[in-house]
């Protein structure tokens, strides 16, 4: 895979948000969400893990029972079977990553 900026191809719509695909194999997928205010992804109880990092703009995210208050620079992650979610505070930009199980070793 040829080395992307996060920040290129960004397209912010008022509408609703489009996730954009920046990586795709059987084990992991990998997306950047640029969000408007109120813009996200619902709660939600997912299989696989996630790994998520704020590159801009400030969002709630839910992880599990917790809902936490996440800006640019923070990282955070959830297990398999874990409820996820995320909702934009201010124009925000996120890369989501979905692992899928046993695609090799976690640590």
């Amino acid at each position: 895979m040829r080395p992307q900026h996060l920040r290129d191809g960004r397209e912010f719509r008022s509408d609703k948000f489009m996730p954009r695909l920046v990586y795709g194999s059987d084990a992991v997928r990998a997306f950047v969400l640029c969000l408007e205010p109120g813009q996200g992804l619902a709660p939600r109880v997912d299989s696989e893990e996630m790994v998520c990092c704020v590159i801009e703009g400030r969002a709630k995210l839910t992880v599990g029972r917790e809902v936490y208050s996440v800006s640019a620079g923070d990282v955070a992650a959830a297990p398999p079977g874990e409820t996820r979610g995320i909702e934009a505070e201010d124009r925000c930009v996120v890369l989501w990553v979905h692992v899928s199980r046993g695609s090799g070793r976690h640590g």
